[in-house]
């Protein structure tokens, strides 16, 4: 019964997330508000850690078995990647770079 309570409270907030993006001018992913709803809630202790620490505990241990299905699709367009690799591996060492560096100065200046 626990887990049922804890994947309620997990859907509940996906599908508040799903009516406010409905609601918005612009598109923004439903998932995203939901998991900003279910991080307010549990902030203010609205809901408390215990009414989903189980569902999502299993979530997280079986996550890697929801990536195959993406990973699986990535390979149909395998021809589409390759020709882009060159621009994929630039944008990504490019935004780590940044990221890194934006991190470190946000650090420094915490820290002085």
């Amino acid at each position: 019964m626990k887990l049922i309570r804890d994947f309620a409270v997990i859907l509940a907030c996906l599908l508040a997330g799903k009516a406010i993006a409905a609601l918005l001018p612009f598109a923004f992913p439903a998932s995203i508000i939901g998991l900003l709803l279910l991080f307010t809630l549990l902030s203010t202790q609205i809901i408390g850690l215990d009414w989903i620490h189980d569902g999502g505990q299993l979530i997280l241990r079986h996550m890697a078995l929801l990536f195959i299905p993406v990973a699986a699709g990535l390979l149909g367009y395998a021809d589409v990647l390759s020709a882009g690799l060159g621009f994929i591996l630039v944008a990504a060492i490019t935004g780590l770079v940044l990221i890194l560096l934006v991190v470190g100065r946000l650090y420094q200046r915490m820290m002085s």
